[in-house]
């Protein structure tokens, strides 16, 4: 008869694992699983791709009083007014580039994407276009905003509201 000391009872006690507890590398090296697998790849931002929308460009209002620019006042708004495209691309990191033509003016645009706000540039390709800043709040998944505009001179001031749409590959 083998008599064991305190200490290696417990030692003994102590090897025992219950099935359930069977620790999950051991398995998966058993199967010929790897042991360590890939993170997943980062999901894309929802406002990466290709946006478009359309505006229509209108007489804006300027508060025309004493000591303001008597042009303003002349303005019948005819001139740079009308229908007109935007066309953006949203990279991953929120950079935005694109164009834009119609009654503004043909434009580059650049800007950024920073949390569900769409701030944007436009700068005419000419002189007689129009400089522009948009600015959108996300709306599902597309963007909402007013796009408001002037000459060079700033004699004439335009505005638009603006809705992009997410557009499929």
């Amino acid at each position: 008869m083998v008599l064991l000391g305190a200490g290696a009872g417990l030692a003994l006690a102590g090897c025992k694992a219950k099935p359930s507890e069977a620790a999950p590398a051991s398995a998966s090296v058993a199967s010929g699983a790897p042991a360590a697998s890939a993170p997943p790849a980062a999901a894309k931002p929802w406002f990466s791709g290709h946006f478009s929308g359309e505006y229509q460009a209108k007489l804006a209002a300027v508060e025309v009083k004493s000591g303001a620019v008597k042009e303003w006042a002349a303005d019948d708004g005819k001139a740079s007014s009308g229908p007109g495209k935007l066309n953006l691309q949203i990279s991953d990191d929120g950079l935005v580039d694109g164009s834009g033509e119609g009654a503004l003016g043909p434009s580059r645009a650049s800007g950024k994407v920073e949390d569900d706000t769409l701030r944007v540039q436009f700068t005419p390709d000419d002189k007689a276009g129009l400089h522009g800043t948009l600015v959108a709040s996300r709306d599902g998944d597309g963007f909402k905003g007013t796009l408001q505009a002037s000459s060079g001179d700033s004699l004439r001031v335009r505005g638009a509201a603006v809705e992009l749409k997410k557009q499929s590959n």
